[in-house]
């Protein structure tokens, strides 16, 4: 999934929905550099991290039950 794709799927910063209420979170130690690229990027495109985590873990999942080279 190249980038212009996956921000093309994903929804831009809204209210919760009750998945995230139903689900929860877990907790993800990226490291201050590695979260700070993150928290600029997402902010930069409108998004929230939660759901650019989520997308890139969805399409791995799918590329890997695909036997594609992820």
């Amino acid at each position: 999934m190249t980038e212009d794709e996956l921000l093309k799927t994903m929804t831009k910063r809204t209210t919760r929905n009750s998945n995230t209420k139903k689900y929860g979170m877990f907790g993800l130690a990226l490291g201050e550099d590695n979260y700070n690229r993150l928290e600029a990027y997402c902010k930069k495109h409108n998004i929230y991290k939660s759901t650019l985590v989520k997308s890139l873990v969805v399409d791995y999942l799918n590329r890997a039950e695909r036997g594609q080279n992820v």
